[in-house]
C-alpha cells in the first residue's frame, strides 16, 4: 500500500474495488484538470449500438477536444477489472459499433452542449463549419475512433493491450489518498502531459523524454554504474514510447543529478507492475551535478524532463531549472 505525506499528515491510498461510482464521481469531480481546458468531459451515458443488431455496449462518458478537434470515448476502469474478461470486450465493443452510432453520439454530444450553454456556433464560425452537426460529422468521419482509459491502477499489461486495437487508446492512472479524517489528496496523469494524442507539436512530443529516478549509493554503484541498468521503475504507461534518456538522483548525501545513460530497452520488471530499464552504453557523469536547492524538487515518483536541461547544464544550474 502507498502513503502520501503532506504536513506530516500520513494519507493512505483509498481501495475503490467495488466502489466504482465512488471512483467514477471523483473523476468527473476533477475532469478540468485532468484533461484542460479545450475539452470538454461529457458524462452522459448513451447506448453505443448498431440499428439492425442487439449488441451494444456503453461508454461513461465522451470526450470534445476543441484544439484539434476531435471526439473520444472514456471508460472509467477499476484495477479489480479484468483486462481479458472486462476491459478488452468492452474495447471491441467500442471499435465494432462506433459507425453504427454516430447520430446518436452527435445528439447526445449536443445535447450536452445546449445544457452546458457552450457557444459552440461561434466556435463553428471561427473555424469554418457551417454549425455543429457539420463540425460532429467532420470529426466522426475523417478521424479514426480513440479512447481514454481511466483507471486506478495502470500496469504494463495495459500497454500491450494498446497495441491490439486499430484505434488510439491512452490510459491515465487516477489514484485517491485520503487521511484519518477522509480528507483526500488525488494523484492523477493530466491529459496536457501525454506525448500522443492530445499534443502533437514537435516540442512538445520531444519535451519529456527523459525520467530522473533516485537512488542511494550503494544500489547506484552496482546497478546505475556497473550493471547498466535500473529497476524498479514506476513508469506513466503512456510515457514509455516517448523515453529516450534516464538520469540518476542521488540521495543523501550527493543531492543532485549525477548521471545519465540512453535507454536502450525497457520491460516488465517480474510481476511488480513495474519496469527495469536497459541502457544502450555506460551512464556518463555529468560535468556539473545539477544540485538541490528546493528540498520540495527532490524527485520522488515518476519526475519527467527534457535531456537538453541535463547536458547542458552549467554550475549554477539547480532541480528547480530541471523540473
Amino acid at each position: 500500500m502507498k502513503y502520501i505525506i503532506k504536513d506530516h499528515i500520513e494519507y493512505k491510498e483509498y481501495n475503490y474495488e467495488g466502489d466504482e461510482n465512488t471512483f467514477e464521481k471523483d473523476v468527473i469531480a476533477h475532469d478540468r484538470e485532468i484533461f484542460g481546458e479545450n475539452m470538454i468531459y461529457i458524462d452522459i451515458k448513451k447506448r453505443l449500438k448498431p440499428n439492425k443488431r442487439q449488441d451494444g455496449t456503453i461508454p461513461d462518458g465522451y470526450l470534445l477536444d476543441l484544439s484539434q478537434p476531435r471526439l473520444y470515448l472514456v471508460e472509467n476502469e477499476l484495477r479489480s477489472h479484468g483486462i481479458k474478461e472486462h476491459i478488452a470486450p468492452q474495447l471491441t465493443n467500442f471499435f465494432l459499433n462506433y459507425k453504427d452510432s454516430l447520430d446518436k453520439i452527435k445528439e447526445t454530444v449536443i445535447e450536452y452542449l445546449n445544457m452546458i450553454h457552450y457557444d459552440v456556433d461561434t466556435f463553428c464560425q471561427n473555424n469554418k463549419f457551417r454549425n455543429i452537426d457539420d463540425l460532429l460529422t467532420s470529426i466522426m468521419i475523417n478521424n479514426k475512433l480513440g479512447v481514454y482509459i481511466i483507471i486506478d491502477d495502470a500496469d504494463y499489461r495495459l500497454q500491450d493491450l494498446k497495441n491490439c486495437f486499430a484505434f488510439d487508446i491512452e490510459i491515465l492512472e487516477f489514484k485517491k489518498y485520503i487521511n484519518d479524517k477522509h480528507e483526500a489528496i488525488y494523484l492523477f496523469d493530466k491529459v496536457s502531459d501525454q506525448p500522443s494524442l492530445l499534443i502533437n507539436t514537435k516540442d512538445n512530443l520531444d519535451d519529456l523524454n527523459t525520467i530522473v529516478v533516485a537512488a542511494y549509493l550503494d544500489g547506484f554503484q552496482e546497478e546505475f554504474i556497473e550493471n547498466n541498468r535500473w529497476f524498479a521503475v514506476s513508469i506513466g504507461i503512456n510515457r514509455i514510447d516517448s523515453l529516450k534518456y534516464i538520469a540518476v538522483y542521488q540521495k543523501n548525501p550527493i543531492k543532485a543529478i549525477t548521471y545519465y545513460a540512453e535507454i536502450d530497452k525497457i520491460e516488465p520488471y517480474e510481476d511488480t507492475g513495474k519496469y527495469i530499464i536497459y541502457f544502450k552504453n555506460k551512464a556518463i557523469k555529468l560535468k556539473h551535478p545539477i544540485s538541490l536547492k528546493n528540498p520540495n524538487k527532490a524527485p520522488q515518483g515518476r519526475v519527467y524532463t527534457n535531456i537538453n536541461k541535463i547536458i547542458k547544464a552549467s554550475k549554477n544550474t539547480t532541480l528547480d531549472d530541471i523540473f
